[in-house]
């Protein structure tokens, strides 16, 4: 979405140079690695969440993704996290 919003501000801003601002304010557009990348899984679950799915309790644990795949865990198709 970030990336979306940032190519629409950058179209724009070749025809007005006002939207220029705007997209200095956004930040570097840069991918995470999926690898490094962080999810969360439960103590008794087996699949990993993005931050605030509705699935993940109290007791959510950080993990990262590369992590997460190793230990057999698979992307929750509610949150729908990297893959």
């Amino acid at each position: 979405m970030r990336r979306l919003l940032a190519t629409l501000i950058l179209g724009i801003s070749l025809f007005c140079p006002v939207a220029l601002p705007i997209l200095a304010q956004l930040g570097p557009v840069v991918q995470q690695d999926n690898q490094t990348q962080t999810v969360y899984i439960t103590r008794s679950g087996k699949k990993y969440h993005s931050d605030g799915c509705r699935y993940l309790t109290a007791s959510k644990i950080a993990i990262s993704l590369k992590d997460a795949k190793a230990k057999g865990y698979t992307a929750c198709k509610v949150c729908h996290p990297p893959a």
